[in-house]
Parts: C-alpha cells; sequence; structure tokens
C-alpha cells in the first residue's frame, strides 16, 4: 500500500476549559506527535500488518527526527521521499477536557507537496492500493491519472481512495477520479449536510455522470463521530454502521486516520465487503480510544472469522472484551467466532464472505467521541 500525503509536527495541548481572551492559561497536559493524514493513515495501516509506503516531502529538520525514526523502526518505506532543509509543517491543538471541544490552529507557512515527478519514479508493480489526502488537485490530478493508465487493459488494477476534509470546491474534480472517497463530517456539517446519509446522497448526486450511464463510480464513506459511519456503494445501495459499545473515550485525536486505515485494511487485505470494511473501520476507532497514542492498534485483532447459526445476539460489546466477537444479522442470526489474524492474511480464499449478507450490525452508540476527520 502506497500512502500519499504530508507529514509534520502536532502540538497538542489539553486544558480544563477553553482559554478566554487576553488571559493566561495553564494546560494541563501537553505532548507532540507526528502530523499529516497520510502519515498516520500510513503508521495505522503498518501496525495492523500492511506492508506500507509512505510518499510525502521529508524535512531534515531534527523536529522529525524522532518521527521518522519512529516510523523506520516500524518498516514504513521512506526510501523515495524527497527531502527538504524547510523546516517541517506544523499544527497546535488545544483540546477542552470537559467539552472535548478543540481548536486547531495550523500554520501558513507553505511546505512543499510531492509532485507527479517524484511520482514517475516509483514502480506501480509494487502496489495494489493508493491512499491520498486531497490537497492541491494540481499535483494529485497527474499522479491519479498515472494509476488510471496504469490500470488499463490489466485484470489487477490498483485501487484508489481519496481522504476530504477540506476545499471542497476545488478538489471536486477528483471525486470521480478514486474508487473511494471518504469525506469529513466537520467538511459535511460547513456544507449544509446534516446526518452522514444525507452526506453520502448529496455528494453521490454531486458527481458528473448519473447512475443511468454505466461507467465507474466512487464507492463513498463518511464517518460521523459518535454516530458511526456511513457508505453507498457504486450501485447506489447505502448502508448504516453504528459504532459498537466501547468504555469512556481516553483519546480521540486520530480517530479518522484510524477509521481510514480500518476501511482501507479490510477492502484490500481482509477482501471485506464495503459495509463490513466500514464496520471494522469504526471498530478500530473506537479501540484506538482506549489508550493514548497510535501503538496499542497493533493489538487489535477481531478477524479473520467463521461463520456458525445461532440464535443468540449479543446486544452490548465491549472493545475490550476478551471474547473480541462481533454479532451482525442476516435473514437468520450468525455470530462470528476470532480466530488466529496470521490465518487471514496467508490464506484469504479461506474467508468467504461472500456467502451471507450483511444487513445490520447489533451495536451500541459510544458516547462523547468527536476525533480529527
Amino acid at each position: 500500500m502506497l500512502c500519499v500525503g504530508c507529514i509534520g509536527v502536532d502540538i497538542v495541548e489539553q486544558c480544563n476549559s477553553m482559554p478566554a481572551g487576553k488571559s493566561d492559561h495553564l494546560s494541563v497536559e501537553a505532548h507532540w506527535l507526528r502530523g499529516g493524514h497520510a502519515s498516520n493513515v500510513s503508521y495505522v495501516l503498518r501496525l495492523l500488518g500492511a506492508q506500507v509506503e509512505f510518499l510525502g516531502v521529508l524535512s531534515r529538520s531534527s523536529l522529525l527526527r524522532e518521527i521518522l525514526a519512529e516510523m523506520e523502526h516500524i518498516n514504513i518505506d521512506l526510501s523515495h521521499c524527497p527531502r527538504t532543509d524547510k523546516s517541517p509543517a506544523f499544527t497546535t491543538v488545544v483540546i477542552d477536557r470537559q467539552t472535548g471541544c478543540r481548536s486547531i490552529l495550523q500554520c501558513s507557512r507553505k511546505f512543499p507537496y510531492i509532485g507527479i515527478e517524484e511520482f514517475k519514479k516509483l514502480d506501480l508493480d509494487r502496489y495494489g492500493w493508493v491512499h491520498f489526502e486531497a490537497r492541491n488537485k494540481l499535483d494529485i490530478i497527474p499522479m491519479m491519472r498515472a494509476i488510471h493508465n496504469y490500470n488499463s487493459g490489466r485484470t489487477e488494477r490498483i485501487k484508489i481512495s481519496l481522504k476530504v476534509d477540506g476545499c471542497y470546491n476545488e478538489n471536486k474534480d477528483l471525486f470521480d477520479m478514486c474508487h473511494y472517497l471518504i469525506f469529513s463530517r466537520q467538511l459535511a456539517l460547513d456544507l449544509g449536510w446534516r446526518t452522514v446519509k444525507e452526506t453520502c446522497l448529496g455528494l453521490d448526486k454531486t458527481l458528473p455522470l448519473p447512475h443511468s450511464i454505466q461507467v465507474r463510480r466512487p464507492n463513498i464513506l463518511c464517518s460521523w463521530g459518535p454516530y458511526g459511519a456511513g457508505c453507498l456503494d457504486t450501485n447506489g445501495q447505502y448502508y448504516d454502521l453504528p459504532l459498537p459499545a466501547g468504555r469512556k473515550p481516553i483519546d480521540t485525536y486520530g480517530v479518522g486516520e484510524c477509521f481510514t486505515a480500518g476501511v482501507i485494511y479490510a477492502l484490500y487485505l481482509r477482501k471485506m465487503p464495503l459495509p463490513a470494511a466500514v464496520a471494522y473501520g469504526n471498530r478500530v476507532a473506537v479501540f484506538k480510544t482506549t489508550r493514548m497514542g497510535y501503538n496499542h492498534i497493533s493489538k487489535f485483532q477481531i478477524y479473520p472469522v467463521t461463520i456458525d447459526n445461532d440464535d443468540k445476539m449479543w446486544e452490548h460489546h465491549s472493545e475490550d472484551d476478551d471474547s473480541n466477537q462481533l454479532s451482525c444479522t442476516n435473514y437468520t442470526n450468525f455470530r462470528s467466532k476470532s480466530s488466529d489474524a496470521n490465518l487471514f492474511n496467508k490464506n484469504n480464499e479461506h474467508i468467504q464472505w461472500q456467502n451471507f449478507q450483511l444487513v445490520d450490525f447489533t451495536a451500541v452508540n459510544i458516547s462523547a467521541i468527536s476525533g480529527k476527520g
């Protein structure tokens, strides 16, 4: 898998209340961590077990030294990243612990973005999935075109996913060039969409060609914070996937990247159908909130599963249950049981998701999750 985008430094300050104007205020906790959507998605994908390469411009500044060493330590490939002497991009985030609200200050200093010349140096035979973050479409369109040219006439094609969390009008031309469009809740609210279903259907209507014309359309996904996520497949079928139950969240910063990584991992490596993959992304996002940071995600193992008939359904499931079982319903009830994760990685063909139709997931919404993205 290849993740194309930015890497920077995020400075996160947590306060008991949001600072008022013209007043001194003390934070109760502060730390800095790796920033940039694509870099965090690549990190979570690697923790889940995927082989990942990150492609973005890297600063030679000492500020990034520890972050890059951490990525290299878990074997994320950075070999094709160009370097610059410019200071890395950085973002300051102030979080109100009482309400979960946050204020985000982004440095206006422009940092170089990866371009088509660097992308052309890649051997596309190495990749099965490429994930972009919607930044400058003038940089991204030529890269996507290069992938589509590569795919032409091939049976095994590279899948393209795109995360959109800003600059809606500037990046609309990218929407129908990807296979999976992952949209931001905050951007949807800014555009006047009030629910995840309204967002997915609204985005579908913005695509230039109607369903009556048989051309490739993207699958549309949107995470909706404490209300779970929704998705619309290429045939116009909508699915609503609530969050599984979990404990009170400890750290919600970065759950958007965890959702995205979980969905991509489930679609590409686990060969799950779209609604099951979105449900998997929900579970990765909830599991992320149980600890600070990301490294505990390496212990996240729910699937592969074996399916057997059972009339019992669990209406409550905790992310920390030792059983790690997920319930789903068909026309009759099924229960899914965990098995060794390595079995799935080596024998994908043994897991036959197509043998049953996913209708709904039994889950209980977790409260007070309002993650980034």
